[in-house]
């Protein structure tokens, strides 16, 4: 008997750790003084997230990742929820541009999304806009733009599954400018640690 309410205990204390990791905010560490440092941003939509990245003329592109049914198409029903969820399914990159700060502000302002603001190095994000504009313009055949978003979306190569959604590759991107992340990401729930 005794065994008993000591394995319960363990497992609820267990349960609780692991409840607490995944609800807590998975944390962005920038590169510290970075070379020639600029202003990215990582905008939290909820359950997803977006990268937004100078492009260099004053503009700023918003890129984001998603299953291509739900994400690109708005087929939000139970059916194409579960195959995001549960299968790997064709994958969609994103990208809208905005004319300036401002602009994306004022969008994040209307809809209550949150908006987070780091720097890193800008040969970094030259490096990575390039990627992922080559991406992008590879299968610029397939694009269709979303009204509902904003976006204009095109099939990527990568399969879209659980464990590599939207904030996972938001993860991939920041880690190609130099950013660690710790914790637990499912869903956009992101916080940045400042030096």
């Amino acid at each position: 008997m005794r065994l008993c309410h000591i394995t319960k205990f363990a497992s609820i204390v267990v349960a609780s750790i692991l409840l607490v990791w995944i609800l807590s905010p998975a944390t962005i560490v920038p590169p510290a003084d970075p070379v020639e440092a600029i202003a990215i941003y990582v905008v939290d939509y909820g359950w997803h997230s977006r990268l937004v990245l100078p492009s260099g003329n004053g503009e700023l592109i918003q890129y984001a990742y998603g299953d291509w049914n739900y994400f690109a198409l708005n087929q939000q029903d139970l059916k194409n929820g579960l195959a995001a969820l549960l299968l790997p399914t064709q994958g969609t990159l994103g990208r809208r541009k905005f004319s300036n700060l401002a602009e994306l502000q004022q969008i994040i302002q209307q809809q209550d999304y949150t908006l987070l603001s780091l720097e890193v190095a800008q040969t970094k994000v030259t490096q990575l806009l390039k990627l992922l504009d080559e991406s992008f313009n590879r299968n610029i055949a397939t694009s269709i733009k979303n009204s509902q978003t904003g976006l204009t979306l095109v099939k990527n190569e990568q399969k879209y599954t659980l464990l590599q959604n939207s904030n996972h590759k938001i993860v991939e991107w920041l880690q190609d400018l130099d950013c660690q992340v710790y914790g637990f990401v499912m869903w956009a729930n992101f916080r940045v640690k400042h030096s």
